[in-house]
């Protein structure tokens, strides 16, 4: 049987058109799925944060630590979020300040919190000591002069969330991170293979109009003449 012309091209067309859309939707697939990007909308994280900065949250984090930034949702504060706040304490801790203190106390020592607005720990002037359930967390701003945070709603829980109402964690993902530069790679191979992709298919379509598959053997329906 003859070979269809335009067919090998018309094969390496489908497979480049395969693979480009592969490297391009796997990447976006997995960004979507994992990450969520969140703009902050208040001073609240300052000088961390400022005011519009972009984040990429981790959703659904399989562990909330101490330190991490997070996303937050204060409905059990009656509030709507989401929030953006840093866990300053989690299940177990003792989480204390008395106003003049130079630093908040964790489970009795002092805590080191370089990242403070103006270095001032404290600013806010609310005094608190809780004990952290298990399963809930502590969450304070950077800029602790204006932050409605958990020093802020003492009720029901002394000002905990739980670790359920957290809704992501910063990544720490930057345009510098490995993993950008990864999927930016696949990306941009898969934007190269699709025009060579559709460049092949559109080439064996060309060929197998201008080269008609030549018949082998007797053609069914044809009309023998013999000649006088």
């Amino acid at each position: 049987m003859a070979r269809r012309p335009g067919r090998t091209r018309g094969i390496w067309a489908i497979a480049l058109l395969v693979l480009g859309v592969a490297l391009i939707a796997g990447p976006m697939v997995f960004m979507v799925s994992r990450f969520a990007p969140t703009k902050v909308g208040s001073d609240n994280m300052l000088p961390t944060l400022g005011h519009a900065d972009l984040l990429v949250m981790e959703k659904e984090p399989s562990e909330v630590r101490r330190g991490d930034v997070v996303t937050y949702d204060p409905a059990e504060w009656g509030l709507t979020g989401p929030f953006i706040g840093r866990v300053v304490a989690v299940g177990g801790d003792h989480i204390a300040y008395a106003e003049g203190d130079p630093t908040l106390t964790l489970n009795g020592q002092p805590l080191n919190e370089s990242y403070v607005q103006d270095g001032a720990p404290g600013a806010g002037g609310v005094s608190f000591a809780v004990s952290v359930p298990h399963g809930r967390v502590f969450i304070m701003g950077d800029n602790r002069g204006n932050s409605a945070d958990s020093r802020f709603h003492p009720q029901p829980h002394e000002g905990t969330l739980p670790v359920s109402a957290v809704t992501g964690v910063d990544s720490g993902i930057d345009e510098n991170d490995p993993l950008v530069g990864v999927l930016g790679l696949s990306m941009t191979g898969g934007a190269v293979l699709l025009p060579v992709g559709i460049g092949l298919g559109i080439a064996a379509l060309v060929v197998r109009r201008r080269r008609p598959v030549a018949q082998a053997g007797p053609v069914w329906g044809a009309v023998r003449v013999d000649e006088p």
